[in-house]
């Protein structure tokens, strides 16, 4: 067999070349992150404000603006307040109080003056209640409860007045006895005669107390000699029982009274021992 069997020039096909592999394919280029949705956003205030507070999806940022409107929303216009700092001007705080409803002027407050006042007080605490901000209804209701305080307060004075008085009463009727309503005549007398008032024996009464303040008119009465009256004409004999005793010691002392004390037959024996008697009762009052 000739060398030239199976060649190429013998017309036989060439052996197959290996083939060569296939390039892998080109690694992908990572994606370019997705920029935020407020990143075209022109306003730069905004679109920090957006950035600032984390704010991730346009929903997320529409949920807070609908929380904002229902706090704030058209149902609200003009109801809504902004807390004034603490360094906030009279012109702030004017505007703040004005908003929860203070007044113009005290004048708005249309306070209730109690029965018998001039109004004074009341004018005094809305220029107060104004300078601070109450509104209508915070100043009546403080403006109630302190004229009730008050009335409570002169209520309890007033009962407390009444009984002192009636106790100093209790107490002078035991000390001056038969002579308590012709003292308190004479004091009467007196105080009318010195220009002494009732607002003057208030202030006295005050002071000294409702027993010694009488104590001292006595004193004046007896001091400047005036006489016991009872109902237009003088009237002896009403003496304390401290002097009810006394007398009738002095009455025993004397010579001549004692006699006709003691001598049923003495022409003057009946009126001494009548006016020894009438001392005796009036001594004796105290002691009740």
């Amino acid at each position: 067999m000739s060398d030239d069997i199976g060649s190429v020039d013998a017309g036989n096909p060439a052996p197959a070349a290996e083939a060569a592999p296939e390039a892998a394919p080109a690694a992908a280029a990572p994606a370019a992150p997705a920029e935020p949705f407020y990143s075209k956003f022109q306003n730069e205030d905004l679109r920090g404000f957006v950035e600032n507070k984390g704010v991730k999806e346009p929903e997320q940022l529409a949920s807070m603006y609908h929380n904002l409107e229902k706090m704030f929303g058209a149902d609200k216009a003009g109801r809504t307040v902004t807390l004034p700092g603490p360094d906030a001007d009279p012109e702030a705080l004017g505007e703040f109080y004005g908003k929860l409803g203070r007044p113009e002027t005290p004048a708005g407050y249309e306070l209730p003056v109690p029965e018998g006042q001039d109004g004074a007080m009341a004018e005094w605490a809305g220029s107060v209640f104004h300078k601070h901000g109450l509104t209508p209804a915070q100043a009546k209701g403080v403006a109630a409860e302190w004229n009730e305080h008050v009335a409570s307060l002169t209520g309890a004075r007033q009962e407390a007045n009444e009984q002192s008085a009636a106790a100093a009463e209790t107490e002078l009727r035991r000390e001056w006895g038969a002579a308590f309503e012709q003292k308190m005549t004479g004091m009467d007398s007196t105080a009318a005669a010195l220009g002494i008032n009732n607002e003057h024996l208030l202030g006295l009464r005050s002071a000294m107390g409702p027993a010694a303040a009488l104590r001292f008119v006595d004193q004046l009465a007896t001091k400047l000699g005036e006489d016991m009256v009872v109902n237009g004409e003088s009237a002896e004999g009403a003496l304390t029982p401290s002097a009810a005793i006394e007398a009738m010691n002095a009455m025993w002392g004397d010579p001549e009274t004692y006699k006709a004390l003691m001598d049923r037959g003495h022409p003057k024996h009946k009126a001494m021992v009548a006016k020894k008697s009438a001392f005796a009762q009036q001594a004796a009052a105290g002691r009740g």
